[in-house]
């Protein structure tokens, strides 16, 4: 890296056109940078590539997007608008849409944004809540869907449920780590700030694979407890205090 470092201004054309604030993402190498500007005319996403540094590439996705998420190796991204999901190429061509089969068995269920794709693009961590926010018995829970089939791998119930927001731009409430076996969950015991805790899911076995995979179920127990591996794909789950823990504003 340059010393000071040096700064260009994107192409002004293509940026000038778009209006609001969008989400972005970037891949871990930061040579690919995806956006989407879901309050602009048309709904349109967009990619900037290193290689082609002067190049801003948009596409019109016809979609009010409230959250993004981006493969580490930047193959793909993962974008939530208008109640779905959907998984587009770097080229920003879409590719699939989680099953809504699936998603329909919690007839309550309110998206929670920090959708997430396995480092590999492979995958697509999609967290949710049981019913609406900060109401009694609801639970947070994670989908993880096949991102070229869009077959339902494995779903995970949290012990709490996910603190959450409006959209992407307020807050991301889901993380993984560089394997994608360790899921971070911004949580709550009753959807306050005041009782928020990250939750740490470790799972057994990533469900990575070819061919069919027929999809689990799993429900965490009560925080900190313990359980071998052959018991379920999460293997433990573990919940800071909430005083380790400050929510984002």
């Amino acid at each position: 890296m340059a010393n000071p470092p040096t700064f260009q201004p994107a192409p002004q054309p293509q940026v000038t056109s778009l209006t609001g604030a969008p989400l972005l993402q970037g891949n871990a190498a930061g040579d690919h940078v995806f956006l989407a500007f879901g309050s602009a005319p048309g709904g349109p996403i967009a990619v900037w590539n290193a290689s082609t540094p002067n190049q801003f590439v948009t596409s019109a996705a016809n979609a009010s997007s409230n959250d993004l998420g981006a493969a580490a190796d930047g193959s793909s991204f993962v974008l939530q608008a208008n109640g779905t999901t959907e998984v587009r190429a770097a080229d920003l061509s879409l590719t699939s849409i989680p099953a809504s089969a699936e998603i329909a068995q919690i007839p309550g269920r309110v998206s929670v944004p920090g959708v997430t794709a396995h480092p590999s693009g492979a995958l697509i961590y999609q967290p949710f809540l049981t019913g609406a926010p900060a109401s009694p018995g609801v639970r947070g829970g994670v989908d993880i869907f096949d991102a070229h089939s869009s077959a339902l791998r494995l779903r995970i119930f949290l012990p709490q449920q996910f603190m959450t927001d409006v959209d992407g731009l307020h807050g991301s409430f889901l993380a993984t780590d560089e394997n994608g076996q360790r899921l971070f969950a911004m949580t709550s015991s009753d959807g306050t700030p005041q009782n928020a805790a990250l939750t740490v899911v470790q799972l057994a076995v990533v469900p990575l694979g070819i061919g069919t995979v027929s999809p689990s179920t799993v429900a965490l127990p009560q925080p900190a407890a313990q359980f071998s591996p052959s018991e379920a794909a999460a293997s433990r789950v573990a919940l800071q205090s909430p005083s380790a823990v400050r929510p984002r504003a």
